[in-house]
C-alpha cells in the first residue's frame, strides 16, 4: 500500500515537526513540489512562517513545541481541520546537545536532549495518531546512526536516538492491525544548522573528525529525498548517506568492537578533552 491509496478529500497531507529549517524544511519543499500538502510545525514562529510564505497554499504553519503536549495536540487538530485530515507525520524535531561526557555534562542539558529527541517523538506521534489512524497512514520518526554506533561525548544524543529506534519498533507492532505503517530514519552527518553547531562544540567536532568520511556532512537534500521516498513507499527504514545501510547490517559486529575502540588513543583523547572543556578533571 502506498500513500497514493490513502488520499483523503483534497489529497495527501503530511505533518512535519522541526519544519522551520534543516531536514524538515527541505522535506517540506520536496513534498510541496509533488503536490502534497504539508503542515509545518516548529517552535520558531518566524522560521515556520517564512517557510509557509515560501511554499504557498499547499502549506500551513503552526507554532508548536515538542516539549509541550498541549501545543502539539492543538497543532495536530489545527492541521487536520485546515486540510481535512492527516495521512503521515514526520517526527523530525531534535537537537544534538553539548559535546560532553556523562561525568561532565550539565544534568539539565542531558535531560533536555532526551526531552526533545525522545519524549518529543512520543508526544508528536501520540498527538498525530488519532488523525493518522483515520486514513490508515504512515508514521516516520527520525533516529540516527548514533542509535547503532558508539558515540562517546554524545551520551544523551545516542541514548535518545536508540530510544527512538526501539519506540518505532514497538509502535510498528502495535499498529500493524490498524493498517498504519511505521518507519525509522537513520541519518549520518547531514549539512544542517544542527551539524554546523556541533562543529563549534570541541568534543562533538573532534568526534566528527575522527569518524573520517562518515563525519563529513552530505547535502540536506539527501536526507529530505530519503524521507520523501519513505513516505511514498511507507518504508520501514529510511537512510542517508549511502553508507548507512552497511552500518545497520553490521551493527552486531560493530558492537563486539566496543572494547577495542575504547582503547584507541584517539578515543581516549576525545574523552579527555571533552571532559576538560566541560569542567571535569580526568
Amino acid at each position: 500500500m502506498t500513500m497514493e491509496s490513502n488520499q483523503g478529500p483534497g489529497g495527501r497531507v503530511v505533518v512535519i515537526t522541526g519544519a522551520g529549517s534543516g531536514i524538515g524544511a527541505q522535506t517540506a519543499r520536496l513534498l510541496v513540489a509533488r503536490g502534497i500538502r504539508v503542515g509545518l510545525l516548529d517552535r520558531d514562529e518566524k522560521a515556520v512562517r517564512a517557510m509557509e510564505s515560501e511554499l504557498g497554499i499547499l502549506s500551513a504553519a503552526f507554532v508548536a513545541d515538542v516539549t509541550d503536549t498541549a501545543s502539539l495536540t492543538v497543532a495536530m487538530a489545527a492541521v487536520a481541520d485546515h486540510f481535512g485530515g492527516i495521512d503521515a507525520v514526520v517526527a523530525n524535531a531534535g537537537i544534538s546537545g553539548p559535546g560532553a561526557t556523562v561525568e561532565s555534562i550539565d544534568p539539565a542539558e542531558f535531560e533536555r536532549v532526551i526531552d526533545i529527541n525522545l519524549l518529543g517523538v512520543w508526544r508528536t506521534v501520540r498527538a498525530a495518531l488519532p488523525f493518522v489512524r483515520e486514513r490508515r497512514g504512515y508514521v516516520l520518526a527520525i533516529a540516527s546512526i548514533a542509535a547503532v554506533i558508539p558515540c562517546p561525548t554524545m551520551p544523551a544524543y545516542a541514548a535518545s536516538k536508540a530510544g527512538v529506534e526501539q519506540f518505532t519498533r514497538a509502535l510498528r507492532m502495535e499498529l500493524a492491525d490498524a493498517g498504519i505503517a511505521v518507519g525509522t530514519a537513520y541519518f549520518g552527518a547531514i549539512d544542517t544548522p544542527m551539524v554546523a553547531r556541533m562543529r563549534n562544540e570541541p568534543g562533538l567536532n573532534q568526534l566528527l573528525e575522527r569518524l573520517g568520511f562518515a563525519g563529513r556532512p552530505v547535502p540536506v537534500g539527501h536526507a529530505a529525498a530519503a524521507i520523501v521516498r519513505g513516505i511514498e513507499g511507507r518504508h520501514r527504514t529510511v537512510s542517508a548517506p549511502s553508507y548507512v545501510p552497511a552500518l545497520l547490517a553490521l551493527r552486531s559486529v560493530l558492537a563486539l568492537a566496543d572494547p577495542l575502540l575504547a582503547r584507541l588513543p584517539a578515543i581516549r583523547e576525545l574523552v579527555r578533552e571533552a571532559s576538560i572543556a566541560n569542567g571535569a578533571s580526568r
